[in-house]
């Protein structure tokens, strides 16, 4: 059960990584400097980390081993077309934050804890494309935002029907994967309702 809730997590998420650099592409999302470079400098060690944290399942990474690979090409495409939007003060912030987990990382050589303190990060990586969204500086569509939350529930689901887990494997689906990705799905939501209504 855990494996098919896996593969079912990956699969979405390959579709997510397809939506999302379509509508950059044709312009339809503006990505955020700041929460694109950071969640993937993040995104690459925390799935280093999650490895451990995962106690060494290939099966529980694949996730966030999809997500850094397509965070890549959406990054590359988007830095060489030009696509992001404006860097803001707290951009800047949480770029330092994520230099200052990886040399606690280096320094303490504990990948669970290096781990938690990235949830935080990419977590508060969220905020600059929430408020950029409410500022109007940024366009998204909600479809792919979505999806990436259903991949992050199939994810959890792999983690709980596993045979054994631990509380900090379902720090990173959740946090960054629901809360995360569900905190710009709201905002698009939130947004068109506002729009919508007369």
């Amino acid at each position: 059960m855990s494996e098919m809730f896996s593969v079912l997590s990956s699969l979405v998420m390959v579709a997510v990584v397809f939506i999302y650099f379509s509508q950059v592409v044709g312009n339809a999302s503006t990505p955020n400097p700041s929460t694109w470079i950071t969640c993937f400098a993040v995104m690459t060690m925390n799935t280093v980390t999650y490895y451990f944290v995962s106690q060494q399942s290939l099966r529980q990474i694949m996730t966030p081993l999809v997500i850094t690979c397509g965070m890549l090409i959406i990054l590359v495409f988007s830095l060489a077309k030009g696509k992001f939007g404006r860097l803001g003060s707290i951009d800047i912030l949480i770029f330092l934050l994520s230099v200052f987990v990886g040399i606690l990382w280096k320094v303490t050589k504990d990948p669970v804890v290096s781990n938690l303190f990235m949830q935080a990060i990419l977590l508060f990586s969220f905020v600059p494309t929430v408020v950029g969204l409410w500022k109007g500086r940024l366009r998204e569509k909600s479809l792919s935002w979505n999806l990436a939350v259903l991949s992050y529930c199939f994810l959890i689901a792999s983690i709980l029907s596993s045979p054994s887990w631990n509380w900090v494997q379902l720090a990173f689906p959740f946090f960054n994967g629901i809360i995360g990705n569900g905190s710009v799905a709201v905002t698009i939501f939130l947004l068109r309702k506002e729009k919508d209504s007369p």
